[in-house]
């Protein structure tokens, strides 16, 4: 069994033959790592320390690891401790695997082959850290004094456990941070304007009844703890899940699985609306009348139409028939009508949404989606009837909307051109039976206070995070092209392109370093070749690295770090991304991991940090590293997080360790008693439980006092500024033929778009869609090259290969364990045949981020399928206002007669 009492010598078959057969054709110039004496004395010592998991985005998972004569021999859940209280997951379980990883960095390495390629041995040389340190900092400081923007910065999932990474960008001066994990999840806009959170919107699982999933997992896709048992908690006492996806997932098998064409959720969800308004007709009227801007009346021009002398919108009062500001005490609000006011004719918002969504029947529907036009009436009408719409119930004593109904969407859902839309659909079929924010149903994950629920003057709530738009400058300052997406995720796709092509995207500047801190876009986005280009031209690339990734091979220097069970790290709790339940409601925690002693000459990453920004001379004074740290805030959970406050603030002209910088957060945490670092390494924990009442955002502003948009107007404000932008510069939209191709995606009612692989060529008649796995989420840590996960995931029939359905096999003269290829119009990927009967017709199933690798990487890393070389990254196919890439490409699948 892999994890508790596991043998450490159990691995995969052929894991020992693959490590023993590698060969180089060059030297890497290593010579044999020298270990450390062992100490006598430590002979026969057991220990426990308490950790804290990394190895998938949510990160949260208490553990305790079990040393004996200094070596790791045990990683499990730690009992009683929130969230996962005990239990792991198998990628929990096999951290050990990544302690003892031998294709970890080992040392410092400097590049002497000038030659860049995947497949290029780089000749490194072992330096020490100085000099390694010392080459890195000068060619930054160069680059800084010339123009701080040469540089950029690459963050990902691969390094969670950095406090100093956003204060030393910020130091150095350069606004060019990317984040290579986010352009196939772009998932987080519609829940920064309607809830002000991020990242996403969740079901809350303690209360809720009937749930629609489209396009994310609740948990048991890729096993997370807390996850899994909150969903099996809600299952047991009767809640109903219905599941619409191409593939019969974890979760549906649990529910009622509801097929579906890949990449036609939008049209799904404009239909379940459709029926909603116009064939069911039950609304929670009172949430839309007093909680959402249906009511606001609209003019001619698309806005608001507004109140000449307060400028507040204005709305129908049928009591004295005439047009009164929004916030008008003592009136009777009309929901629907079309009324004169000083000569303008105006519509209420809500009969603006409803008369659009007059076409997107269930039988129109039908033909883009597959899915039979009397099943989605009928989950329409479930939907409404579980509402409970008039119900109440208390809680922590205070009065709340009881509404049971959620429905969720994200990333299979959002990362198509048009994907925006399609969860902004889902917030207005939330929003007409009113569970928005309430217990029961659909809510905001990240942080939970009035500061989220907080009203703008037009007495909508005030848009957060991603849907606060970024400014505007001409020419772009950020290579990712934030300025021509200014709800946009992160953006490496757009900063290749225009590193590649600067002309082309108006940047007027050159990227002269690239700085990777766990980003790797190479393996983790579409057209991996781009990005080796992109390496190529980029005079100084410097990889702070666990394993010799491909982003590591490409470097000049690689500063190695710790593995996660090497690093020291204090770390808030974080509001799980899947769900919410009385196990975690309320809940305020720290937590500590106690690092391992360390296996080789790497380094903490933020010792690194320091290291670099002193020889830059960016680390201490006003506008340093530790100036910034200061007066920085968690941006998920703001003051909920480790932040320094005062009186525990650092003192900004001298240095300070980990442990002091630790100590001076969990002394000023804002649910703490004041003991510091000593007391926490004690116990591993600290935790504070709010009321449960304090994680509905209604408590903060309930009845009228905050509404939601219903009329999209923001997302039009954002798209206007953007446009007069355009038009103040004398520039079009980049990369696209026609600016209104980006703009018709800002309106602010949600309509059709087709996304960029409906009209494919005919020849391209299936479609790839993509999941994480138990074994397989984020690449945190190298899962992909872990020995005791690829024992399970070899033993995984839907792993690590093209999954398709009967039907389709027999059509395409394919049977199980067929070689093949799968080619979009962008890429292509060989794989191996599983069929059956838990995917779409039109569906070509690839789990997980398999395949890829480099020439003194992990052999594991090669093996399998990888599907973002199935995706693009033309601007043309892209989602308008979050950038986000289509991750269900057109596809043809073709027998080969080899199996190379």
């Amino acid at each position: 069994m892999v994890g508790k009492g596991a043998n450490m010598s159990k691995v995969v078959d052929n894991y020992i033959e693959m490590l023993t057969k590698k060969e180089f054709s060059d030297s890497m110039n290593f010579t044999p790592y020298e270990w450390e004496e062992t100490d006598g004395a430590s002979i026969g010592e057991k220990e426990v320390l308490f950790g804290l998991c990394r190895h998938c985005m949510q990160g949260d998972c208490a553990t305790l690891v079990h040393m004996e004569d200094g070596v790791v021999t045990r990683v499990e859940g730690r009992d009683g401790v929130p969230p996962n209280y005990g239990s792991l997951c198998p990628r929990g379980n096999s951290a050990i695997m990544s302690l003892y990883n031998p294709y970890r960095v080992k040392t410092p390495l400097v590049r002497t082959n000038p030659e860049k390629g995947l497949e290029v041995d780089p000749r490194w040389k072992e330096v020490s850290w100085d000099e390694a340190l010392d080459i890195t900092a000068k060619e930054l400081k160069k680059i800084r004094d010339e123009d701080p923007r040469g540089l950029v910065m690459c963050e990902g999932w691969g390094e969670r456990d950095t406090i100093l990474r956003i204060p030393f960008r910020l130091a150095y001066g350069t606004p060019n941070e990317i984040g290579s994990h986010g352009p196939l999840c772009t998932v987080h806009y519609a829940t920064g304007l309607i809830h002000g959170n991020f990242p996403v919107s969740i079901v809350d699982l303690e209360y809720c009844e009937y749930h629609i999933t489209l396009g994310r997992s609740l948990g048991p896709n890729f096993a997370t703890t807390g996850g899994t048992r909150k969903l099996m908690k809600a299952l047991d006492r009767g809640m109903k899940l219905v599941c619409v996806d191409p593939r019969c997932s974890n979760e549906a098998s649990k529910g009622e699985w509801v097929p579906i064409r890949p990449g036609t959720d939008y049209a799904f969800l404009l239909s379940m609306a459709h029926v909603m308004m116009y064939e069911i007709q039950t609304y929670d009227t009172e949430f839309l009348v007093k909680r959402t801007n249906s009511t606001y009346l609209i003019g001619p021009d698309g806005n608001y139409l507004r109140d000449k002398e307060t400028n507040k919108p204005l709305v129908w009062d049928k009591k004295q028939m005439k047009a009164v500001p929004f916030d008008t005490k003592g009136i009777d609000v009309a929901l629907q009508g079309t009324y004169t006011i000083d000569g303008i004719q105006a519509t209420t918002s809500f009969d603006m949404v409803r008369n659009s969504f007059i076409t997107y029947t269930p039988e129109w529907a039908e033909t883009i989606t597959t899915v039979p036009s009397k099943d989605i009436r009928r989950i329409a009408r479930e939907f409404v009837d579980h509402a409970r719409i008039g119900s109440t119930i208390d809680i922590d004593g205070f009065t709340f909307p009881f509404r049971p109904v959620s429905l969720n969407t994200e990333r299979n859902v959002t990362n198509h051109r048009g994907g925006t839309y399609g969860d902004l659909t889902g917030k207005l079929i939330n929003m007409m039976v009113g569970c928005i924010e309430v217990p029961g149903g659909c809510l905001g994950s990240g942080y939970r206070g009035a500061i989220a629920a907080a009203p703008t003057e037009d007495g909508t709530v005030k848009p957060g995070y991603e849907a606060e738009p970024k400014p505007f400058h001409f020419p772009p300052n950020h290579i990712g092209l934030e300025e021509f997406f200014p709800n946009c995720h992160t953006t490496p796709h757009l900063a290749v392109n225009a590193i590649l092509e600067p002309e082309k995207y108006y940047v007027d500047y050159e990227v002269k370093a690239w700085f990777s801190v766990g980003g790797n876009p190479i393996r983790m986005n579409a057209q991996p070749e781009k990005y080796v280009e992109a390496f190529k031209k980029i005079p100084f690339s410097v990889s702070i690295a666990y394993h010799m990734d491909e982003p590591a091979i490409m470097a000049d220097v690689i500063l190695p770090e710790h593995s996660f069970l090497e690093r020291l790290r204090v770390a808030p709790f974080y509001p799980q991304h899947q769900s919410i339940s009385d196990e975690v409601n309320g809940l305020q925690m720290i937590q500590m991991r106690q690092p391992v002693p360390k296996l080789f000459n790497t380094m903490h990453v933020d010792d690194i940090f320091m290291e670099l920004a002193d020889r830059i001379g960016i680390l201490y004074g006003e506008g340093g590293l530790y100036d910034h740290l200061n007066n920085g805030e968690d941006w998920l959970i703001k003051d909920h997080g480790l932040n320094l406050v005062d009186p525990y603030k650092l003192d900004i002209n001298k240095k300070h360790s980990l442990e002091e910088i630790f100590d001076s957060q969990i002394r000023g945490w804002k649910f703490g008693d004041g003991t510091g670092f000593d007391e926490l390494n004690k116990i591993g924990y600290k935790e504070y439980w709010q009321p449960r009442k304090n994680f509905y955002l209604y408590y903060y502003y309930p009845d009228d006092q905050a509404k939601y948009e219903f009329y999209f107007q923001h997302l039009k404000n954002t798209g206007d500024e953007l446009h007069k932008n355009l038009i103040d510069n004398n520039i079009s939209f980049p990369g696209v033929d026609n600016d209104e191709h980006i703009f018709e995606m800002y309106q602010p009612i949600p309509h059709y778009v087709k996304n960029s692989e409906t009209d494919a060529p005919k020849e391209y008649d299936l479609w790839a869609i993509n999941w994480k796995t138990p074994y397989f989420s984020s690449d945190v840590g190298n899962v992909t090259g872990n020995p005791w996960l690829a024992e399970l995931y070899k033993a995984d029939p839907f792993e690590a290969v093209v999954c398709l359905n009967s039907e389709t096999a027999r059509r395409k003269n394919l049977k199980d364990g067929d070689p093949v290829t799968v080619a979009s119009r962008y890429g292509s990927l060989q794989g191996i045949v599983r069929v059956s009967e838990l995917f779409h017709p039109d569906a070509v199933g690839i789990s997980g981020g398999y395949g890829g690798g480099n020439k003194h990487g992990n052999p594991l890393n090669r093996k399998g399928p990888n599907f973002n070389s199935l995706l693009t990254t033309d601007i043309k196919t892209l989602d308008g206002v979050s950038a986000g890439q289509e991750t269900a490409p057109a596809v043809k699948i073709t027998k080969r007669s080899d199996r190379a």
